[in-house]
């Protein structure tokens, strides 16, 4: 019997996952968008516009754009295609302290007989979902059930850390999603901050003062985490600093098996242009 048709699971993800439309074909995932709101028009994200449009365009913006989550009727969508298939469904997404997307999901979920649907909260973002992602494929894959994938996923919550420079809090303040940051404001004036993402919120680690020094610390502290089994570098239109962290980090963790990814317009309308960020799934 081959993988796919030994496969009992079928994965959902929303966009904030951050990974290509080539990858969630090769991985047979079911891709569910959050929108984007850039003045009155609505953009998939990840569908209707690219990350590259979307950096272009957001120094010329008068006004921010705006982001809201996906209605339990597209989980729902997403969910009877899986059931169809003769498969159980798990639903895999960013942090529900961040947005109502794994809200709206459980929504959708309470329409199938119990277990049938499970919604899983990474309380990650970006390549901190798709690290669960790839594990529940692998798992899949490999004929693991649908309860064995959903122990591993919660094993995986203590392994997984994201850790992140933005070029200004101002965007994270606009949008709300300051979560324990506020302390930081009084002091920040130059400061370049270092956060985290602690317990599904953004929360403050460190402050230096130059963009060159965090960078810096933050493969300092990536490097103080090994033995670690993936890592991700994630930037938003910065690849140039993403090469940079590349290169500090190539002597703890092999390049090729590095995973570089730009953050997608959702995440980046709420971090802004210039942050730079790593994932890191422990060894464990």
């Amino acid at each position: 019997m081959s993988n796919a048709e030994s496969q009992k699971v079928k994965v959902v993800i929303d966009s904030t996952a951050d990974m290509s439309l080539d990858t969630i074909k090769s991985l047979d995932l079911e891709m569910v968008p959050l929108t984007l709101m850039i003045g009155d028009k609505a953009y998939r994200d990840g569908i209707d516009i690219t990350s590259e449009e979307f950096y272009r365009q957001l120094p010329t913006l008068s006004k921010l754009p705006t982001t809201s989550q996906p209605s339990p009727g597209l989980f729902l969508k997403a969910y009877e295609k899986g059931i169809k298939e003769g498969m159980s469904v798990l639903s895999i997404h960013l942090s529900a302290k961040l947005s109502g997307t794994y809200a709206n999901a459980v929504v959708a979920a309470r329409n199938f007989p119990e277990g049938q649907v499970r919604v899983f909260d990474t309380q990650m973002v970006s390549a901190g979902i798709a690290f669960f992602v790839q594990t529940a494929v692998e798992m899949a894959r490999n004929g693991k059930t649908i309860d064995e994938i959903e122990v591993e996923m919660e094993r995986m919550r203590g392994l997984v850390k994201i850790i992140a420079t933005v070029d200004t809090l101002e965007y994270l303040h606009k949008g709300g999603r300051i979560g324990g940051l506020k302390s930081f404001f009084g002091s920040l004036l130059s400061v370049k901050p270092i956060l985290q993402l602690k317990d599904g919120e953004v929360q403050p680690l460190e402050q230096v003062r130059t963009r060159s020094k965090a960078l810096l610390r933050v493969a300092e502290l990536a490097k103080s985490m090994g033995p670690l089994d993936r890592l991700a570098i994630m930037h938003a239109s910065d690849p140039e600093s993403a090469n940079e962290l590349v290169n500090m980090l190539a002597p703890v963790f092999p390049k090729e098996k590095m995973y570089i990814s730009q953050l997608g317009p959702v995440i980046g309308a709420h971090v802004g242009p210039r942050t730079l960020g790593i994932g890191i799934q422990k060894a464990g």
